[in-house]
């Protein structure tokens, strides 16, 4: 399978998030710097008694930074960003044949998704959803419930971004490409998937979704390909998701 990045929208949003991590950081440690100085200067201005007596209290003193929660944070948001570049969906579709593309960061005006597939078996538009939840989709209602490391339930929401629910985001992006291809000569079917790609998330009550595929493993995916299967012999398509996407592009940087 070949891979093209259309745009990085969520790698943006990473790498803005860790630039926002580390301008926090630097502040922390430059305030226990400042903090250091001053008490190093007030125990100056003690007496000679006075500091014999004793050191300073234990809570005198500020923590050290080594080792310290702000670093474990960098750590955690650090690796977080490494595993953003080895996808593991586009490393268990490396199996596909090289008649397949993988186009990421797909636009049009009904939004953005993470990936669309075309190859000969069909095109799909996916979205990549990385959240330690357990994910409920009855119909288009979908909710999910916050796991802790445990399993355990903490919280619960819907699924929802910008007012839609997750299968109505990529079912319109979906739809909206359709149209496109329609109006080129292509009445062709866009299959949709949501993929929970997190190594704790679950699937909860999944009752007629109206997505193709729920799922919660790469391999989902690929099964779903095989049982959806229909014929393509159209090698332009892929150009014409290029085309769209590119028009949709130029058109929001306009407005930015």
């Amino acid at each position: 399978m070949r891979v093209e990045m259309l745009s990085d929208h969520g790698g943006a949003l990473l790498r803005g998030s860790r630039d926002r991590l580390r301008g926090a950081v630097a502040g922390w440690q430059l305030e226990y710097q400042q903090a250091w100085a001053h008490l190093r200067a007030v125990h100056r201005a003690k007496s000679l008694w006075q500091r014999v007596r004793g050191a300073a209290p234990a809570g005198e003193r500020p923590g050290s930074p080594g080792g310290s929660w702000q670093e474990v944070l960098l750590a955690r948001e650090d690796r977080a960003g490494a595993g953003w570049g080895e996808d593991p969906l586009t490393a268990a579709l490396g199996v596909l044949p090289d008649e397949w593309v993988m186009l990421r960061g797909y636009r049009n005006r009904r939004g953005e998704t993470d990936h669309v597939l075309v190859g000969p078996q069909g095109i799909w538009a996916v979205a990549v959803k990385r959240r330690r939840i357990r994910l409920h989709a009855v119909g288009d209602r979908w909710w999910w419930e916050k796991l802790d490391a445990r399993g355990r339930s903490i919280e619960t929401g819907w699924a929802v971004d910008g007012g839609r629910s997750w299968a109505r985001q990529v079912n319109d992006i979906a739809d909206d490409l359709a149209a496109w291809l329609r109006r080129n000569r292509h009445d062709v079917q866009v299959r949709t998937a949501v993929v929970l790609l997190h190594e704790q998330a679950q699937l909860g009550r999944c009752q007629d979704p109206t997505v193709s595929l729920v799922g919660t493993e790469p391999t989902h995916l690929l099964e779903a390909l095989a049982r959806y299967a229909a014929p393509l012999a159209a090698p332009e398509i892929a150009d014409l998701v290029r085309r769209d996407h590119a028009f949709h592009q130029r058109r929001r940087d306009r407005r930015l």
